[in-house]
């Protein structure tokens, strides 16, 4: 009896003593479902992330809750959908729904709680090596409201905004890949101004005064719109250790190799340190500028798109070796996934695709309603917890793992808001058959343009459509960047895809086509109410005037050239 005691308390100190898992969360920006050979590439390898599935779980009907990174990110971080956050615009709005500019006023408010700050109320060393794009400063110059530091990572290393095409000096742009005929717009109105305010003076319906008030003030707000938007290199390649602006221009063509080396220091520090960790790895890939190091430049088969899928799979593989490497394997859950779908209206300066494939489904990054823009490749390995080499292939969410990490550390779920993410690890472990999501949302700004339901019986999974995007005459693209929200097409009535056995979205279903779909219809549009009404009003960042580039809120290194080298790397 003595003996057994003694064994049992050993057992018992033994347990208590283990040592709470650590977090490594992997986030690829835009890349596609069909980029990766795990998820059905054949002509792109990606070796690093394949191994990482085998040894894992395949999520194959994961979802982002936006197809675009701002309010996606923001999702995931917090386990709330972006209404719930404010991280939307208005549909009317003329706001891009994600931010702009650093020196903007938008941001993911203190007040939302993020995964990080979850962790850190359980004594975890936390980071983020990479993209943020969830705001910086509010208010006044450098107060960083917005800033990762202030959002629960006490380390960060990486780009606050996002890299677009105006990043890399190869005369890419931005605002005329968006509108090339800019220049001439802005000569017309304001020689059409000048004329006008001419005949109103001769005719004397005016004063000369208000004429040439009227007529500086065209100019001076074009003056603005091209300043911001023909100097994003100069306005937004910023690269941050912590609090301190590091590089400015960033160097892209070092970039990912950077943030390689201070994920795997990172690593190398925690184990120097009792406390677990949570890492956050936000790449810059495979968002344009497409720019890789010399390493691969070239390389791919599929132009330099190509080569930035296969840079971004070789850090993830160095990543995840040096875990393995320090020894921690059994005691991380690692966590792969991409912010939204692939880019499909996204071309360079000579026409070449700069856009990834979403196959076998419909649409792309910026296309709300359809799963090409919202269905990410993902990945779950968490040895000895997680079996190898499995698919799940109910429906979950970006916003779920909010939930089953803070359950998993026992960080206690904030009770004075609603959360919508689910803890999905009984459903990881096969404990679960059924997704704990029988209904999803899927937003553009802050209107609802389809919901999917997963009925407890049987295996379908139903989406129910109320706008789709206006895409071009015979393609599955929109004119721009984006398909706008304002632009889309209303569905009366709304219709039904089964997206078990059409992955594509190609068979539609007119809603009161039947008694059937009509109660299908009734059941989600009675939990779609529930859902609208415990969002209630939506207090929005993402405003017009709160995303427009802020002179006053400008960060800079050694000002005025604005210009500095991360000496760490130089």
């Amino acid at each position: 009896m003595m003996l057994q005691t003694i064994v049992t308390l050993l057992v018992f100190s033994i347990i208590s003593a283990k040592k709470p898992p650590n977090i490594l969360i992997i986030i690829a920006d835009d890349l596609g479902y069909g980029d990766v050979g795990c998820f059905g590439n054949k002509t792109i390898p990606t070796p690093s992330i394949d191994k990482l599935a085998s040894q894992g779980a395949r999520l194959t009907h994961h979802l982002a809750a936006s197809s675009l990174c701002t309010p996606s990110r923001s999702a995931m971080l917090t386990g709330r959908y972006p209404s719930r956050t404010g991280m939307v615009s208005t549909p009317q709005s003329r706001a891009a729904g994600i931010i702009l500019f650093l020196a903007s006023s938008a941001g993911l408010p203190q007040s939302e709680v993020t995964i990080a700050e979850q962790a850190k109320s359980k004594g975890y060393r936390t980071g983020l090596i990479g993209k943020w794009h969830l705001g910086l400063s509010e208010s006044k110059y450098n107060d960083n409201i917005f800033h990762p530091n202030n959002q629960g990572f006490d380390y960060y290393y990486g780009h606050p905004l996002t890299n677009v095409q105006d990043w890399y000096n190869d005369g890419s742009s931005l605002l005329y890949h968006q509108i090339p005929r800019i220049s001439w717009y802005a000569l017309t109105s304001v020689i059409v101004t000048m004329l006008t305010m001419y005949f109103l003076y001769k005719r004397e319906y005016i004063g000369l005064k208000i004429a040439i008030f009227v007529l500086l003030l065209l100019i001076l707000l074009w003056s603005y719109f091209f300043f911001a938007f023909l100097n994003m290199i100069l306005l937004n390649s910023l690269l941050y250790r912590n609090l301190d602006i590091v590089e400015q221009p960033i160097n892209l063509e070092t970039l990912s190799e950077r943030y390689t080396k201070e994920s795997i220091e990172f690593l190398e520090n925690s184990t120097h340190n009792n406390a677990p960790f949570l890492l956050v790895v936000g790449w810059n890939h495979v968002h344009t500028a497409l720019i890789t190091s010399k390493r691969f430049r070239g390389k791919s088969k599929h132009g330099r798109y190509g080569d930035a899928v296969e840079e971004l799979d070789y850090g993830t593989g160095q990543i995840i070796s040096k875990l393995d490497d320090l020894g921690l394997t059994d005691d991380t859950l690692v966590y792969f996934t991409s912010d939204n779908g692939a880019h499909l209206e996204e071309r360079g300066m000579h026409g070449e695709v700069d856009g990834g494939i979403n196959s076998p489904f419909k649409g792309g990054k910026g296309h709300p309603s359809v799963d090409g823009g919202i269905r990410v490749p993902s990945i779950v390995r968490f040895p000895n917890q997680i079996q190898k080499n499995i698919d799940i292939n109910e429906p979950t969410t970006q916003m779920d793992m909010f939930t089953t990490i803070s359950n998993l550390i026992e960080a206690d779920i904030p009770k004075d808001r609603p959360i919508d993410g689910k803890d999905i690890m009984p459903l990881m472990k096969q404990k679960e058959t059924i997704t704990p999501n029988p209904f999803l949302y899927h937003y553009c700004n802050n209107e609802i343009h389809a919901m999917r339901y997963r009925p407890p019986e049987g295996n379908k999974v139903w989406k129910l459509v109320f706008k789709e995007p206006n895409y071009m005459q015979g393609q599955e693209k929109c004119e721009g960047l984006a398909c706008l929200c304002r632009n889309a097409l209303v569905l009366n009535p709304p219709v039904f895809y089964e997206l078990t056995s059409d992955l594509g979205e190609r068979k539609p279903v007119p809603s009161d086509s039947s008694e059937k779909y009509r109660n299908l219809r009734d059941i989600m549009m009675k939990q779609l109410d529930d859902h609208v009404t415990s969002v209630g009003t939506i207090n929005y960042q993402l405003t017009f005037t709160k995303l427009l580039w802020n002179p006053f809120l400008q960060p800079c290194c050694n000002f005025p050239t604005c210009k500095c080298t991360d000496s760490k790397y130089s």
